[in-house]
């Protein structure tokens, strides 16, 4: 139904140029005339009529009968309107009420809105104070203070809740981007940093924080050329933490090269051998080096920060790429079970982790 207009009576009467449609056959229809009218304060209020209407050759006419106004009592028992004809007779009064509007008329009395389940939330008097101050004033930390402080359990439980909803945004781009794979390095080592939260396990199961993400590891000379620098510099989780060096690559690195080395011997790629090899130097040049830098060494002493036979982790490649190949699968994980420097994670089983994260919790 469109937003109808008004057709001015008298100064103090107004009336809609079309009914409100109750129910309607080829020949007949039931229908509700509005009006509005104004008292002497100037307050305009809804009004009308319901008709049953008969349909000629020049349109719809009211049916001849008695009006109800003559008949004497107890001629009519009731004027029954079913649940359709209720139905549309609320859409109507709205659509009535937005016609008003359109005059600059704000009808008086309780606004009804009418909706979806799905799209309406039922709160107190309360709740909804606070509700509509945040609607009006668009300040989400003032609401957010307001709400603590009446119901600190749904403002944490909301909390929780949003925060749920964006990471799971968060894992669907990570997996969206491991299916396209055309981000760059530096793309990914931008996600990561976004979202550091996808490293809060360490592969032991020890909380990781970001220390300083393109950290410099030391090697320079004094022209600063030959500088070390890594993706993250990230340290443990408790009273006394630990540094860890953190390198990403691409997970579209390959593992290991088409030809085998021996018969049963896979060949490593050597992109990959040689980002084993860049970890290793640059985790051996932050311990003897960068640790121990004067400035960084007292800041991090203050911070509870220390480095001693610092981990390090290598973000490299996809497990897809071992999944039809029993050699490649041995391979592959005799060494980096057998290597200290660095632990390696594939893109998926990082993938995985942040599943596991923000997975629904068990019913």
């Amino acid at each position: 139904m469109k937003t109808l207009r008004l057709e001015r009576v008298t100064r103090n009467l107004m009336t809609f140029t079309q009914p409100i449609i109750l129910e309607q056959t080829t020949t007949t229809r039931r229908c509700f005339y509005g009006e509005l009218a104004s008292n002497n304060d100037g307050d305009w209020d809804l009004r009308g009529t319901i008709l049953v209407e008969r349909k000629g050759q020049n349109g719809w006419h009211p049916q001849t009968g008695d009006l109800l106004s003559k008949l004497k009592g107890g001629d009519i028992a009731k004027l029954e309107l079913r649940r359709e004809h209720v139905k549309n007779f609320i859409v109507g009064l709205q659509v009535l009420a937005d016609a008003a509007k359109l005059e600059g008329i704000d009808l008086r009395g309780t606004e009804l809105v009418v909706g979806k389940k799905d799209e309406v939330v039922q709160v107190g008097p309360e709740h909804k104070t606070i509700i509509d101050d945040l609607i009006r004033s668009n300040h989400g930390a003032d609401f957010w203070d307001a709400l603590s402080s009446v119901r600190p359990d749904l403002a944490s439980q909301l909390a929780d809740a949003e925060l749920l909803k964006r990471r799971k945004a968060t894992v669907a781009v990570f997996e969206k981007e491991l299916e396209s794979q055309t981000w760059t390095e530096p793309e990914w080592e931008r996600f990561f940093e976004a979202n550091q939260w996808i490293f809060g396990l360490g592969l032991r199961f020890q909380f990781l924080s970001v220390l300083q993400n393109q950290a410099n590891y030391g090697g320079a000379g004094f022209d600063r050329t030959g500088e070390q620098k890594g993706e993250f510099l990230m340290h443990t989780e408790a009273e006394e933490r630990f540094t860890v060096l953190v390198e990403i690559k691409r997970p579209q690195t390959r593992f290991f090269q088409e030809r085998p080395y021996r018969s049963g011997v896979p060949g490593f790629n050597s992109d990959f051998v040689n980002a084993i090899s860049q970890v290793q130097v640059n985790t051996h040049t932050w311990e003897t080096e960068g640790s121990k830098r004067p400035r960084d060494s007292e800041q991090l002493a203050q911070a509870h920060i220390r480095t001693i036979s610092p981990r390090s982790l290598l973000v490299c490649g996809h497990t897809g790429e071992l999944s039809d190949n029993h050699d490649k699968r041995e391979a592959f994980e005799l060494l980096r079970c057998n290597l200290r420097v660095p632990e390696i994670v594939t893109f998926d089983e990082l993938f995985a982790r942040a599943k596991f994260i923000v997975r629904e919790p068990a019913l």
